[in-house]
């Protein structure tokens, strides 16, 4: 069994930290959480460089890579800059839906739109009640296609995405029988509105959005008829994996930024990491990072190896998105009455951090799908 990554994705590696290190200006970062503002010149810059949709086919402008290669580049985004980091790992969300379900037309018309830096990308499933079946939005066939109605909420990039992949109810007589549509955001009956202020990952907007019979051709559909639900399970599986890479990067930028600080702050004569308090966060710090992220890897090579290992895909996000929050918590800390100032940088890894948890679905949910897998019951 070999822990080392091999030398294209180490290449791949260096290659995504000097990206981030050149172009995550520190001043800059501060305005765009400040202003809530999606990073739009460094986001086309990665897409030119090929970080943005590396997973996703060569003839559609992407490289073929897997979701090792996108886990690693997330880690270092993130390890540089926590809100810029979720902002370029979510540009393409749910491109995944159309790479494994998606028919050849389609993929043509989206997915160079992705890579080529054209549009940011998004999905829309989540409602008020946070349940996933049945789903109150609604899509009816009629003689010019599907009918789209009802209203999704906390809808990544929703204002910014041309195109959105939104998941409804297609049959009410089966709580699972979902289908997905990809909808224009522009469409006659789509309206969007901003959720507010948010606390962390204030790069990306999150949004309403209602659908007022929105017409959509049933030539949008996206993979089979009612099989909508087990399409999103899927795609969550894929999107664990990489919250968790978004976690350890940004634990593994709370522990650089601690250890660095500590090493030159010094009291009574000496560094503070001189001092066993310190030493000892240091100590925990270092092994949560080391822990999350042999768990991300392993989850991200067991479904480039096409074997699912939910527990391990599970464990990606839920230990992750908690040492995230403990790791820069500590660097806060650490950090004291400087951590707690926007211009010391680490209270914004400390925000990003907590709203890891609550991605997806909240962490008693995954603490719930855990304990069914290692009791052997099916979901």
């Amino acid at each position: 069994m070999d822990f080392d990554l091999t030398k294209e994705l180490r290449d791949i590696q260096k290659a995504a930290r000097e990206f981030a290190k050149g172009e995550f200006d520190p001043d800059a970062v501060l305005e765009y959480d400040q202003n809530q503002e999606f990073p739009s010149t460094i986001w086309k810059k990665a897409c030119e460089l090929g970080f943005v949709g590396m997973h996703l086919p060569e003839e559609h402008g992407g490289q073929g890579l897997g979701l090792l290669e996108n886990v690693l580049i997330t880690e270092e985004f993130c390890r540089q800059d926590s809100g810029m980091g979720i902002a370029l790992a979510l540009s393409d969300f749910g491109s995944e839906i159309i790479l494994r379900h998606g028919n050849e037309n389609q993929k043509t018309r989206i997915l160079p739109l992705i890579t080529g830096g054209e549009t940011v990308f998004t999905i829309a499933f989540l409602e008020e009640s946070y349940s996933l079946s049945p789903m109150a939005s609604t899509a009816r066939i009629d003689k010019n296609g599907y009918v789209i109605s009802g209203k999704k909420e906390f809808v990544t990039l929703g204002s910014l995405a041309k195109h959105m992949i939104v998941v409804c109810q297609t049959r009410l007589d089966d709580p699972l029988a979902q289908s997905v549509l990809l909808v224009e955001r522009d469409a006659e009956g789509v309206e969007v509105s901003s959720m507010g202020e948010k606390v962390g990952m204030r790069m990306i907007p999150s949004d309403n959005v209602s659908f007022t019979g929105v017409i959509v051709p049933q030539e949008n559909r996206i993979g089979e008829e009612d099989r909508g639900y087990y399409h999103l399970k899927e795609f969550f599986n894929e999107m664990r994996v990489e919250t968790g890479a978004m976690g350890v990067g940004i634990a593994q930028g709370g522990l650089d930024r601690a250890l660095e600080y500590s090493k030159t702050r010094e009291q009574f004569g000496k560094p503070i990491a001189n001092f066993d308090a310190i030493r000892n966060k240091l100590a925990d710090m270092y092994a949560d990072v080391e822990m999350a992220r042999l768990i991300a890897y392993k989850a991200a090579l067991s479904l480039d190896n096409g074997r699912t290992e939910n527990g391990a895909i599970l464990m990606s996000k839920m230990i992750a998105s908690k040492t995230a929050y403990r790791v820069t918590n500590d660097a806060l800390q650490i950090y004291g009455g400087l951590g707690y100032m926007k211009e010391g940088h680490i209270e914004r890894f400390y925000r990003d951090a907590r709203v890891l948890e609550l991605f997806l679905e909240p962490a008693q949910i995954q603490r719930n799908m855990l304990a069914d897998h290692i009791i052997g019951k099916k979901t």
